[in-house]
């Protein structure tokens, strides 16, 4: 077997595995918390593309496979959902774990990442890149706070609330 097959299967192992976890975190913890993780996904998606164009870092590629997007659909999506189920409302719970789980990504992640020749580090250093992905796990919070208020307005509790009330003659 070639290297190069080993980090597509290190890559999709890792995205598979991810989305075996969705059997545990239950029905309505992915309905509360899907919705602003594939926002943050996404967005992550969007500047980890300007990163590279800036070479920030880079992310192994072939003409049919980007090694980018299986870190993103699979553990970065699923992480982002068990982290929220577990310390959304928290805060300082959501800060603490994400700076854990953002400081095993920035550190040994970015180095083994290396050594597998999946991704490196070019023009930011593994500080600024826990910085950015701190960054990131702000925008997820506030994501689903926004996304928390927005779908309990619309809660088929509240919809009654802002009916009219016709008096009877």
């Amino acid at each position: 077997m070639r290297f190069l097959d080993f980090r597509k299967i290190f890559l999709l192992t890792n995205m598979f595995l991810s989305w075996m976890t969705a059997l545990f975190i239950g029905r309505n913890a992915i309905k509360k918390y899907l919705v602003a993780s594939v926002i943050l996904t996404k967005l992550v998606e969007i500047q980890f593309s300007y990163a590279r164009k800036k070479k920030w870092w880079w992310f192994y590629k072939t003409p049919s496979f980007d090694g980018m997007y299986p870190n993103h659909w699979g553990p970065y999506l699923m992480g982002s959902m068990w982290i929220l189920k577990f310390t959304f409302g928290k805060f300082p719970l959501f800060l603490l774990v994400n700076a854990i789980v953002d400081f095993l990504y920035a550190f040994p992640g970015v180095w083994l990442y290396k050594k597998l020749k999946i991704a490196h580090l070019k023009r930011i250093n593994r500080l600024q890149f826990f910085l950015f992905m701190m960054v990131n796990a702000l925008n997820l919070y506030m994501v689903q706070f926004v996304v928390a208020k927005v779908s309990k307005c619309f809660s088929t509790k509240n919809l009654g609330k802002f009916q009219p009330k016709f008096k009877k003659h």
